[in-house]
């Protein structure tokens, strides 16, 4: 027979005991989760894009050379850069909390599963469209109207 079975203050303490195990292991897996951070480059190292544990931008670094670029390839690597750290997430989070959850598979499993799902790998980029300058580039088709006596 179990003596803390026979001893009802002796299960008490078990409870209590596992209780507080399982309360200083959630503030662990919390801490460390706060800490998760995941950057992610563009190829060309123009663009650099922080995600937090949630997946949210933290930060966004831009280089003199991304400056460069058309506005719509400037938005798709920092959209890319972005959905690529964010798919990186369920990595970092499993190897962080590996040696707290420990061989607790369906906590890590659900934890893990959370993670992929909102955050799936992202799609193969399809190439940026860039459009040549054209004759109407300029809002008046080389006309200055400031200067036209006929005015607008």
């Amino acid at each position: 027979m179990n003596p803390a079975a026979a001893d009802p203050d002796a299960m008490m303490r078990q409870w209590n005991e596992q209780i507080q195990a399982k309360l200083k292991q959630a503030d662990e897996m919390k801490q460390v989760a706060n800490a998760v951070k995941v950057t992610q480059r563009s190829s060309d190292g123009s663009v650099s894009v922080t995600v937090d544990q949630n997946g949210v931008v933290s930060a966004l670094d831009l280089t003199d050379a991304a400056l460069r670029k058309q506005p719509a390839q400037l938005s798709a690597e920092i959209l890319g850069a972005m959905r690529t750290a964010q798919a990186q997430i369920a990595a970092r989070m499993q190897e962080v909390m590996a040696p707290i959850i420990g061989g607790d598979s369906q906590t890590m499993d659900a934890l893990m599963g959370g993670y992929r799902e909102r955050f799936p790998e992202p799609e193969p980029d399809e190439p940026v469209q860039r459009r040549s300058p054209g004759p109407d580039d300029d809002d008046f088709g080389g006309h200055n109207f400031a200067r036209d006596d006929k005015g607008w």
